[in-house]
Protein backbone atom coordinates (compact mmCIF):
# COMPACT_ATOMS: atom_id res chain seq x y z
CA UNK A 1 0.00 0.00 0.00
CA UNK A 2 2.85 2.38 0.80
CA UNK A 3 4.33 1.97 -2.71
CA UNK A 4 1.02 3.04 -4.22
CA UNK A 5 0.90 6.16 -2.05
CA UNK A 6 4.52 7.13 -2.74
CA UNK A 7 4.27 6.91 -6.55
CA UNK A 8 2.66 10.35 -6.97
CA UNK A 9 5.38 11.79 -4.70
CA UNK A 10 8.14 10.23 -6.85
CA UNK A 11 6.44 11.50 -10.01
CA UNK A 12 6.18 15.00 -8.56
CA UNK A 13 9.88 14.95 -7.64
CA UNK A 14 10.76 13.71 -11.11
CA UNK A 15 8.57 16.37 -12.68
CA UNK A 16 10.28 19.03 -10.56
CA UNK A 17 13.78 17.84 -11.52
CA UNK A 18 12.78 17.56 -15.16
CA UNK A 19 11.36 21.09 -14.96
CA UNK A 20 14.81 22.37 -13.99
CA UNK A 21 16.34 20.62 -17.01
CA UNK A 22 13.57 21.86 -19.24
CA UNK A 23 14.10 25.44 -18.20
CA UNK A 24 17.87 25.29 -18.57
CA UNK A 25 17.95 23.37 -21.88
CA UNK A 26 14.62 24.22 -23.54
CA UNK A 27 13.31 20.66 -23.50
CA UNK A 28 9.72 19.64 -24.31
CA UNK A 29 7.15 19.68 -21.52
CA UNK A 30 7.17 16.81 -19.05
CA UNK A 31 3.68 15.81 -20.18
CA UNK A 32 4.65 15.70 -23.86
CA UNK A 33 7.82 13.66 -23.40
CA UNK A 34 6.11 11.43 -20.85
CA UNK A 35 3.21 10.76 -23.24
CA UNK A 36 5.66 9.53 -25.88
CA UNK A 37 8.31 7.81 -23.77
CA UNK A 38 6.82 7.23 -20.30
CA UNK A 39 9.73 8.83 -18.48
CA UNK A 40 7.63 8.80 -15.31
CA UNK A 41 9.00 5.29 -14.70
CA UNK A 42 12.37 6.82 -13.79
CA UNK A 43 13.16 6.46 -10.11
CA UNK A 44 15.37 9.38 -9.08
CA UNK A 45 16.76 7.37 -6.17
CA UNK A 46 18.16 4.73 -8.54
CA UNK A 47 19.91 6.91 -11.11
CA UNK A 48 23.06 9.02 -11.25
CA UNK A 49 22.01 11.29 -14.10
CA UNK A 50 18.48 12.31 -15.07
CA UNK A 51 19.44 13.23 -18.64
CA UNK A 52 21.08 9.83 -19.21
CA UNK A 53 18.07 8.08 -17.63
CA UNK A 54 15.73 9.96 -19.98
CA UNK A 55 17.91 9.07 -22.96
CA UNK A 56 17.90 5.42 -21.81
CA UNK A 57 14.09 5.38 -21.75
CA UNK A 58 14.05 6.92 -25.23
CA UNK A 59 16.46 4.46 -26.82
CA UNK A 60 14.74 1.56 -25.09
CA UNK A 61 11.55 2.49 -26.96
CA UNK A 62 13.57 2.57 -30.18
CA UNK A 63 14.80 -0.92 -29.35
CA UNK A 64 11.24 -2.15 -28.88
CA UNK A 65 10.33 -0.80 -32.32
CA UNK A 66 13.38 -2.50 -33.85
CA UNK A 67 12.57 -5.83 -32.22
CA UNK A 68 9.03 -5.62 -33.55
CA UNK A 69 10.03 -5.21 -37.20
CA UNK A 70 13.23 -7.28 -37.34
CA UNK A 71 11.55 -10.69 -37.83
CA UNK A 72 10.03 -9.45 -41.10
CA UNK A 73 13.41 -8.52 -42.58
CA UNK A 74 15.53 -11.16 -40.84
CA UNK A 75 13.32 -14.16 -40.11
CA UNK A 76 14.49 -17.05 -37.97
CA UNK A 77 14.24 -20.35 -39.85
CA UNK A 78 12.55 -21.90 -36.81
CA UNK A 79 10.07 -19.07 -36.30
CA UNK A 80 6.59 -19.71 -37.65
CA UNK A 81 5.49 -16.24 -36.59
CA UNK A 82 8.11 -14.50 -38.74
CA UNK A 83 7.58 -16.98 -41.57
CA UNK A 84 3.91 -16.02 -41.83
CA UNK A 85 4.75 -12.32 -41.82
CA UNK A 86 7.47 -12.72 -44.47
CA UNK A 87 5.29 -14.92 -46.69
CA UNK A 88 2.49 -12.37 -46.64
CA UNK A 89 4.53 -9.19 -47.11
CA UNK A 90 5.32 -7.84 -50.57
CA UNK A 91 8.88 -7.03 -51.65
CA UNK A 92 8.03 -3.32 -51.69
CA UNK A 93 6.69 -3.56 -48.14
CA UNK A 94 9.85 -5.40 -47.04
CA UNK A 95 11.98 -2.64 -48.60
CA UNK A 96 9.98 -0.01 -46.72
CA UNK A 97 10.38 -1.91 -43.46
CA UNK A 98 14.12 -2.39 -44.07
CA UNK A 99 14.62 1.31 -44.79
CA UNK A 100 12.84 2.17 -41.53
CA UNK A 101 14.92 -0.45 -39.69
CA UNK A 102 18.25 0.86 -40.98
CA UNK A 103 17.40 4.47 -40.19
CA UNK A 104 16.15 3.72 -36.69
CA UNK A 105 19.08 1.37 -35.99
CA UNK A 106 21.52 4.16 -36.77
CA UNK A 107 19.66 6.52 -34.44
CA UNK A 108 19.44 3.84 -31.75
CA UNK A 109 23.18 3.14 -31.79
CA UNK A 110 24.00 6.85 -31.80
CA UNK A 111 21.87 7.35 -28.69
CA UNK A 112 23.10 4.15 -27.01
CA UNK A 113 26.75 5.17 -27.50
CA UNK A 114 26.13 8.16 -25.23
CA UNK A 115 25.64 5.73 -22.34
CA UNK A 116 29.40 5.92 -21.85
CA UNK A 117 29.63 9.69 -22.09
CA UNK A 118 29.79 11.89 -19.02
CA UNK A 119 29.04 15.02 -21.07
CA UNK A 120 25.63 16.23 -19.91
CA UNK A 121 25.37 18.67 -22.82
CA UNK A 122 25.92 15.89 -25.39
CA UNK A 123 23.23 13.77 -23.74
CA UNK A 124 20.77 16.68 -23.65
CA UNK A 125 21.56 17.47 -27.30
CA UNK A 126 20.69 13.87 -28.24
CA UNK A 127 17.45 13.97 -26.23
CA UNK A 128 16.46 17.09 -28.19
CA UNK A 129 17.58 15.44 -31.44
CA UNK A 130 15.44 12.35 -30.80
CA UNK A 131 12.49 14.52 -29.81
CA UNK A 132 12.89 16.43 -33.06
CA UNK A 133 12.57 13.39 -35.30
CA UNK A 134 10.33 11.24 -33.09
CA UNK A 135 7.09 12.35 -34.75
CA UNK A 136 8.30 10.92 -38.08
CA UNK A 137 9.58 7.71 -36.44
CA UNK A 138 6.26 7.24 -34.69
CA UNK A 139 4.31 7.91 -37.88
CA UNK A 140 6.51 5.54 -39.91
CA UNK A 141 6.19 2.88 -37.22
CA UNK A 142 2.41 3.09 -37.42
CA UNK A 143 2.62 2.50 -41.18
CA UNK A 144 4.99 -0.44 -40.65
CA UNK A 145 2.64 -1.89 -38.02
CA UNK A 146 -0.22 -1.65 -40.51
CA UNK A 147 1.85 -3.56 -43.07
CA UNK A 148 2.54 -6.32 -40.56
CA UNK A 149 -1.11 -6.46 -39.49
CA UNK A 150 -2.07 -6.67 -43.18
CA UNK A 151 0.28 -9.65 -43.58
CA UNK A 152 -1.71 -11.49 -40.92
CA UNK A 153 -4.98 -10.55 -42.62
CA UNK A 154 -3.59 -11.99 -45.87
CA UNK A 155 -2.77 -15.19 -44.00
CA UNK A 156 -6.31 -15.40 -42.67
CA UNK A 157 -7.64 -14.92 -46.22
CA UNK A 158 -5.46 -17.82 -47.42
CA UNK A 159 -6.93 -19.98 -44.67
CA UNK A 160 -10.44 -19.15 -45.88
CA UNK A 161 -9.49 -20.08 -49.46
CA UNK A 162 -7.84 -23.30 -48.27
CA UNK A 163 -10.93 -24.18 -46.23
CA UNK A 164 -13.29 -23.49 -49.13
CA UNK A 165 -11.09 -25.18 -51.74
Amino acid sequence: MQDTLSKPKFKMELKKEYGKLREEYNLPSFEDINDEFEISVIDLEKINSLPRAILRVMYNKMGIFLQYVEPVINPSPQGLHAFIEVENTTNDEKKEIFTFYKDLSHKYHKAYALELVEDKNAVIKEIKNIWGYWGKVSSDFKKISEIIIKSWEREKEKEKVDTIG
